[in-house]
């Protein structure tokens, strides 16, 4: 943004701040009046004035914020112009600073499958690219670490003119005189200087040693942002699945009271059935129609939903391979999912990894209260001829620098550095505990979704075969209206019942895999072995 639009915003800002201190300022007192106590009607008639007066700073304030709309404008579009030119100029270029979205056309169709909307997910996802960003600066963070360790080899070049008054004292036959000398004159100076740290207490090594396991914390942060988007792409793609396959009970409910509705209107035109019937079954059609309105706008909510998650444009029509929420059977023990998530979950291992970090940074603190040595060398050239490189002169030097006395700064550092210690043991406890609860509730999850989905199983093939006995009873006089309709909304409730049981048991394999820490491609995660050492 360029400095006349600072300028803009920044005059907008002390306009509307302006017209808040001018209105403030109306409704101060002029001066302080002795302490009488009011009447009931003088507090009334107060009260009424100090809201009137409310009401009129308000509206002053309001009236002199009205400047700011039409400049904020401005400034919008100006940054909206400057964004689009400089994608344009990427695009030029070749780059691709951010994702865009809009990889595919918005009327092309785009065929998914589970894996592939995973796959399409982690490439997108912009968390995951954010990630990426924080492990390159974390690897950055280890070679600023080592360069303690490095010499530091540093160049000086200096030049100066100065004017110098010289007394000079002479010896004549008449006495001693004295003359005053004034002359200009340049002095260059060149200076190449080299320092090798030999021992720095600790502090050096114990700052490498924080920063590879930092490395390695991105590298576990990176696990579990991929870990949650594979969650996200998963609850994205059986939700538009299942409201698929709730549009389809809908869309057979309506086609079935239609039926129905047809045969009662040609019963009741024949005579044998009253107008109630008549009525009730149109009632239920359109309760139906309504009900698969509903979940037609479900489905394209679901589908516009799992669009966002993959980048495309929201219009993108997608069609899932899968036609039913499949039911696969998932073994796994309690124990044995625990026991894998105590191992492998991102979060528990960066919890170990701030413990370490922890016990580092008690090191680094107490380095303070070590030597520290160095050595160094030095050459120097000066004269008064530019650029200064006559007149050679070298040093050697080493040294040892001790810390006497801090005024107990350093023994204040390490007892912070104990007690961030002792925080991080307990969290990292308080991290395993709550993983643990994780994981249980997720497998509890899986279990009873899938009894209810085996539950709901027989539930609709009861349901359909006692919607098949009403309809036929009603249809050859033996039955009541009142049987079919509610025997419709038996068979609609136990097949909606059936595909949440479904989703709620996909889902939750999904997440029970998240909890546990699996690795979303191959299902192999890499335990953070040797963190402080080769990492």
């Amino acid at each position: 943004m360029n400095q006349k639009l600072y300028k803009q915003l920044f005059i907008a800002m002390m306009i509307t701040a302006a017209g808040a201190v001018s209105a403030s300022a109306a409704d101060t007192t002029a001066g302080v009046e002795p302490v009488i106590l009011p009447t009931d009607s003088q507090l009334a008639a107060a009260k009424k004035q100090a809201e009137t007066k409310t009401v009129k700073s308000l509206s002053a304030v309001s009236a002199r914020d009205d400047v700011s709309p039409a400049l904020r404008e401005s400034i919008a579009q100006k940054m909206y112009e400057e964004r689009q030119a400089a994608l344009a100029k990427a695009k030029k270029n070749g780059e691709e600073p951010v994702i865009t979205v809009g990889r595919v056309s918005p009327n092309q169709t785009v065929e998914l499958t589970l894996p592939k909307t995973i796959a399409m997910a982690l490439n997108y996802n912009r968390d995951i690219k954010i990630a990426h960003y924080d492990l390159k600066q974390s690897e950055y963070s280890i070679d600023q670490a080592r360069a303690g360790l490095m010499p530091n080899v540093d160049y000086t070049w200096s030049g100066a003119r100065a004017e110098t008054h010289t007394k000079v004292l002479g010896l004549t036959p008449t006495g001693i005189i004295t003359r005053n000398i004034d002359s200009i004159g340049n002095s260059f100076t060149n200076t190449l200087s080299v320092s090798i740290p030999l021992y720095t207490g600790g502090l050096v090594e114990g700052n490498i040693a924080v920063a590879k396991l930092s490395k390695v914390s991105s590298q576990e942060d990176i696990l579990r942002v991929e870990q949650a988007t594979k969650l996200s792409a998963v609850e994205g793609y059986f939700g538009l699945l299942a409201y698929q396959e709730l549009k389809d009970v809908y869309d057979e409910s309506v086609t079935n009271l239609q039926g129905h509705v047809d045969n009662v209107t040609a019963q009741y035109n024949v005579g044998t059935v009253a107008k109630l019937d008549v009525l009730s079954s149109d009632v239920s059609l359109a309760n139906a129609k309504t009900n698969a309105v509903t979940a037609a706008n479900n489905v394209a909510n679901a589908e516009a939903n799992l669009n966002n998650i993959l980048g495309l444009p929201l219009q993108t029509k997608l069609v899932v391979s899968d036609h039913r929420l499949p039911f696969d059977a998932y073994n796994i023990s309690l124990d044995e999912a625990i026991d894998y998530a105590m191992k492998y979950r991102p979060e528990v291992i960066q919890a170990d990894l701030a413990v370490r970090e922890a016990n580092e940074n008690i090191g680094i603190a107490e380095a303070g209260h070590k030597p520290t040595v160095s050595v160094g060398a030095s050459n120097d050239w000066s004269n008064s001829d530019f650029p200064g490189s006559g007149n050679g002169a070298w040093t050697i030097s080493g040294g040892i620098t001790y810390s006497l006395f801090d005024g107990g700064a350093t023994n204040a550092k390490i007892k912070i550095a104990k007690e961030k210690y002792l925080a991080a043991l307990e969290t990292e406890q308080k991290t395993r505990e709550s993983v643990q609860l994780q994981v249980k509730e997720a497998y509890l999850a899986i279990r009873s979704a899938a009894q209810r989905v085996e539950a709901t199983k027989t539930s609709v093939n009861q349901a359909e075969e006692s919607f098949k006995i009403a309809r036929v009873r009603y249809q050859a006089g033996v039955g009541i209206n009142l049987d079919v309709l509610d025997a419709q909304l038996n068979l609609n409730q136990a097949k909606t019942n059936n595909i949440q049981a479904l989703y709620d048991y996909n889902v939750g394999i999904a997440t029970l895999e998240q909890v546990m820490g699996v690795d979303v491609r191959s299902g192999v995660v890499h335990p953070a072995a040797d963190v402080a050492g080769n990492s």
